[in-house]
């Protein structure tokens, strides 16, 4: 008999047919499984074992956050530690999400690469002897960071395209919003501005604060202003010395009069001399208001403000006066003179205090939550042009007439 007969005969035996029952029941395993997986029979199963995963990821694991140059010639930033752990930032910083890292310095990690954001100064030039890292991970973040207004960048931003990844500033369409100040809501316990609409209240038809009054009535003089750089780009000098119009009192490096910064006498001095404060910003930019405008706003006086924002993103209602409203300074003047002559109106500017109250809060916070959302590690974002959309945002003009 030949093998290949003996051959066919033993595939056609009982151990043939074991073998062929075995090889279609491990096929039916393989189906049930691939079925039982699928997304037509198994989704929301295949879903919730995703988002387990992802959150015991994020949840767990610490972003680290290096400060790669200074602030202003301070190392930790106003921070109070050359590095901070989540401790930290949730003790000190008040941060909901608090599972990160940050660090002056350098060699925190062993290599550079492993850090998750890199936060640059842009108001500082790069380090003479170390400009920008040596090599560069696909997940780091590079946070491109400025308060000031684009007049104060101190890079070449024209040979930074595709650099950054993240924009810190004062700006609200940021990635991580960095403003002076914040208003929040008493009653909601929330901060509603500065945002893009914020959900303001609507001013009282009649309002009284017996405190306020008791100060109008002490008030003897117009308008003061403090100020240490004299000629700027928003022409705010130009406005504020139109003494034909209106009176004002100009403190510091710019006028003739004196009052050392920190001393409670200049902060009083609003309270029960001056009517209104100039809170006049040095250019004419998108969303840029400085901490003077918000340091007014504890004050006992009215703020005419002077600036590129749209203070309705920033500002209570009937809380400020903007100049850019008007036509001309006269017109401006007019009705500063108005509100002066008419307790009524001048105490109705005061209505937001029993509703708003100010508040602060790191950006660091809004950037360590960032870093934990697990959208974000999953896309890559560049700015290929970054002078353009930081530059953008000003203008040389302002709408009042000078």
């Amino acid at each position: 008999m030949s093998m290949a007969v003996r051959s066919a005969r033993l595939v056609c035996g009982p151990r043939g047919v074991l073998l062929l029952l075995l090889l279609v029941f491990l096929g039916a395993l393989v189906v049930l499984h691939k079925v039982t997986q699928s997304p037509l029979l198994n989704q929301n199963e295949i879903l919730q074992d995703h988002l387990r995963g992802q959150n015991e990821r994020y949840v767990r694991s610490t972003r680290t956050i290096l400060l790669w140059t200074k602030f202003f010639g301070d190392s930790r930033w106003k921070l109070s530690w050359d590095t901070l752990g989540p401790q930290e930032l949730r003790d000190e910083l008040h941060c909901p999400v608090y599972q990160c890292e940050i660090s002056n310095q350098h060699a925190f990690l062993p290599a550079v690469e492993l850090y998750d954001a890199i936060v640059f100064h842009a108001a500082e030039m790069f380090p003479l002897l170390r400009p920008v890292p040596s090599k560069r991970s696909p997940h780091q973040a590079y946070v491109f960071a400025l308060m000031e207004p684009p007049g104060e960048t101190k890079h070449r931003l024209d040979d930074e395209q595709g650099f950054y990844n993240l924009t810190m500033t004062y700006r609200i369409d940021s990635d991580v919003f960095w403003p002076y100040g914040q208003l929040l809501d008493i009653t909601a316990d929330a901060v509603v501005a500065p945002s893009l609409k914020p959900p303001w209240r609507k001013p009282p038809a009649v309002f009284n604060d017996s405190l306020v009054w008791d100060l109008w009535s002490g008030k003897t003089k117009t308008a003061a202003w403090f100020v240490s750089h004299c000629e700027t780009l928003s022409k705010r000098e130009v406005l504020a010395n139109s003494s034909r119009f209106f009176d004002v009192d100009i403190y510091g490096n710019c006028g003739t009069l004196k009052c050392i910064r920190g001393d409670p006498h200049c902060d009083e001095m609003l309270d029960t001399d001056y009517f209104f404060y100039l809170a006049f910003e040095n250019s004419l930019c998108d969303d840029y208001v400085t901490e003077k405008l918000f340091d007014a706003l504890q004050r006992t006086v009215i703020p005419v403000v002077f600036g590129g924002a749209d203070y309705s993103r920033i500002l209570p209602p009937h809380s400020y006066v903007d100049a850019n409203r008007f036509k001309s300074v006269e017109e401006l003047a007019q009705y500063m003179k108005l509100v002066v002559a008419d307790p009524d109106l001048y105490v109705s500017y005061f209505w937001w205090r029993s509703h708003y109250r100010l508040a602060y809060s790191s950006p660091f916070c809004d950037l360590c939550a960032k870093l934990h959302a697990p959208a974000f590690g999953h896309k890559t974002q560049f700015y290929d042009d970054i002078q353009s959309w930081w530059f953008n945002s000003c203008r040389l003009q302002s709408r009042i007439r000078l």
